[in-house]
Parts: C-alpha cells; structure tokens; sequence
C-alpha cells in the first residue's frame, strides 16, 4: 500500500452523535488521508478503550482480525497490548492521530504482488517469506472469487509452509508422544545457535557450509545474516536433521567480495523462520504440556512470518496461567499451530514454562473427594445414646403438633 493509498478505517463503540464529529475531525486531517469503511475490509481500526466496553472491543476486534492494525484512545498510555496496537493519548490532537496513520501505514504490507481483476490467484507464486498480514491483504481486493475460499487457501498455504501438516494426537497417550517432539540441537536451527555462540566467542563473524559451500554469513554485532540460498534452499536444509552436513567456521579475508553481493536479513527472523522449519508443528525435547506457558516478551510480528493464530495463542501466554494442552482446548486450534509457535518464541528466548503445573493438571492429578459419610467416624457410647435420646424427643414434639 503506498502512502498515497486513502486508509479504510473501521470504529467500534461509537454512537451517531460520536461518529459525526470523529468524520469532521478526520475531515480537518486531509481529504484523502482516510474514510470510515466497514469491518471486513478495514485496514485499521479505531477503538476507545476508556469507556465501558473499550477493553472488550479490543479483544474482541483482535480475535477476529489478528494481523490488523488498531488504533486505540486513551487518557493512560503505557499498556500497549501488542505490536500492531498504536495508543493515542487523549485529548486527541491533529498531529498525533496524523502520526498514529503513518505508522499504519509502515504495518500495512506493501510487497504483494498485484493479481489482475479476474484472474486466478497462484497461490505458489507468493514469496515464501511474505508474512500473513501480506496475504490477508490480497482478499478484499478481488472480486471473481469467494473471499472466505480465498482466505482458507492463503491460509491453508500459509500454515504448510510454516507449521506443516502434522494432524492432532492423543495428548493422553503416552505412545503417540514420540511424535509430538523434536531435538532442535540436530537441525540447521542447532547449528545456527551454536555458530553465533561462537561467533560471539571470537568477536567476529562466522560461516555456515553445506555440501556445497558457504550457505549463511551470520553476524551477531551487526544482527544480520548474509543467505547465499533462495529462501526455498534454506528452508529445505532446516526442515531435515543435519546429520553432519553441515560445518561452520569464522569469516575469513576472502569472503569479503562475496559478502559484499549479498542481500541481508535480521538474525532474528532467520532464527525463527528455521525454528518453524524444524520444528513443523512439533516441541523442543524436554517441554512439557501441562506446565503453564509466560510468554517473557512479545515477539515483533510486524517483523517476522505470522504463524496461524499467533496473536491469540500469544494473548493467552502473556498472562502466563494456562499450559500448551489446555491452549489447544481453548482456542481450538490444530496442535501444530500452538506448537510451533512455542517452538519460534523458544529459540528466540521470549517464552518459558513455570515449574508449577497449571490449574487442569493439578485438578487432574487431585484424588477424589472423599464423601463425609463414609469418612466420619462412627459414634459410639454415651454420645450416640445422647443423641438418640435428642432426636427421639424432637420427633415426639412433631407429632404432637
């Protein structure tokens, strides 16, 4: 979307006399910079979170469009929920509702492809590393197919790429478990970790061969990385165990000129885009499903290739209370969704487990309640006849009456 491009902006809360004076204060913005549009084809929102239901309407507006960009009012700033959550304080001013648009519009992706009206959609033709947010953005603008259809093959594609095509298993069967995790240490996702561990050693840069040489240049001071392979190269040899195949070794003089032709990326989304490829909807060796999940930090999804579901699957975790097996039951999701973006937010360190089981398995684990009729202990001697004796003249005074 280029800056030219008027934004279509959605609201939620606002009654007529609200909604009149908020198109007159767009108005005094510019004539283009943005219309009021309807929710399904918004490209930001715009909430007020102070009144009663503002808190539920955010939540709410983000469940159902994840990778949209929200902007929310407020008179205490400071709690951003996520990364695609711009805060505006209040009094709104002119400048600062124009800034809030302008970071709008760098969330918006602007590297889709352009698909005639009318014609089909290649679903291969997108460039593997295009985040979801990018995809998303193809649907309201055809008209010749149904947009729901549409959005399930983006979807759909989206998900075997990143988090691939494992179905669900019996997480109560201890024989369907050596299924459900992977060792990253035997992956290029092992080999990168322990290369930049390295490479931070000896205070230089560091290189990554495979069977055909020089493959990656990472730089941790820099926090690049130099791929010589196309995406679908790198993604191929992070996708199967290593098995030796790979080596690393430090950057030396004559790597300079070739260096110099390389495009580069941050270190950080290659580590999680290789951490998705290993794991493909499996967890690291050693995590366990019942133990509650804290997400440490939000990971930088305006950055990095959105998984299916992250934004929910990362607003249960940051409240650090509920483990991946009980994830999957609220949110009812395929396991590999949430399990593959533990995987992804585990190699960049921004997730970790508590010690104490979650709520489910200790009530689980809980012996049942023992029933007070069976437990109490019997009465015997002078008791038992007292209270006989008690309950007798109590009947007695019943029938009396």
């Amino acid at each position: 979307m280029t800056a030219q491009t008027t934004l279509r902006l959605c609201h939620s809360g606002m009654d007529r006399r609200a909604l009149y004076a908020f198109e007159i204060f767009l108005s005094r913005i510019g004539p283009d910079a943005c219309r009021i549009s309807d929710e399904g084809v918004a490209d930001v929102g715009f909430i007020d979170v102070d009144n009663e239901l503002g808190p539920y309407l955010l939540e709410g507006h983000r469940l159902l469009y994840p990778s949209r960009p929200l902007i929310v009012t407020t008179q205490a700033p400071g709690h951003r929920p996520d990364p695609l959550t711009i805060e505006v304080s209040k009094p709104i001013g002119l400048a600062a509702f124009s800034a809030a648009l302008a970071q709008v519009r760098c969330l918006l992706p602007s590297s889709l492809p352009d698909v005639a009206e009318g014609t089909e959609l290649s679903l291969e033709a997108i460039p593997d590393e295009i985040p979801v947010s990018a995809l998303l953005q193809a649907v309201p603008h055809r008209s010749s197919a149904d947009p729901v259809a549409l959005l399930r093959q983006l979807e759909e594609r989206l998900a075997t790429l990143y988090v691939g095509t494992m179905p669900d298993a019996d997480l109560d069967d201890p024989a369907t478990h050596t299924t459900l995790f992977y060792t990253p240490e035997n992956f290029l996702q092992g080999v990168i970790a322990r290369a930049l561990a390295h490479a931070r050693d000896i205070g230089r840069p560091v290189r990554i061969d495979d069977t055909s040489g020089a493959a990656l240049f990472l730089d941790p001071r820099g926090g690049r990385a130099y791929p010589t392979r196309s995406a679908n190269a790198v993604r191929a040899l992070a996708q199967l165990p290593t098995r030796g195949t790979v080596t690393m070794a430090r950057v030396e003089a004559r790597d300079a000129a070739l260096l110099d032709g390389l495009a580069t990326r941050p270190l950080e989304a290659l580590e999680w885009d290789v951490a998705l490829w290993a794991s493909r909807g499996r967890l690291p060796r050693g995590t366990h499903l019942d133990h509650p999940v804290r997400l440490r930090c939000w990971p930088n999804l305006t950055r990095l290739a959105v998984p299916p579901e992250a934004m929910r699957i990362a607003g249960l975790w940051s409240r650090g209370s509920i483990s991946l097996r009980d994830t999957v039951r609220v949110l009812g999701v395929p396991q590999r969704y949430v399990f593959a973006f533990y995987s992804a937010c585990h190699a960049l360190g921004l997730v970790e487990q508590l010690a104490i089981p979650s709520l489910a398995l200790a009530a689980r684990l809980a012996p049942p309640a023992a029933d007070p009729a069976r437990t109490a202990p019997p009465m015997r001697g002078l008791f038992k006849r007292l209270l006989g004796k008690l309950l007798g003249a109590r009947l007695g005074e019943g029938d009396a009456g």
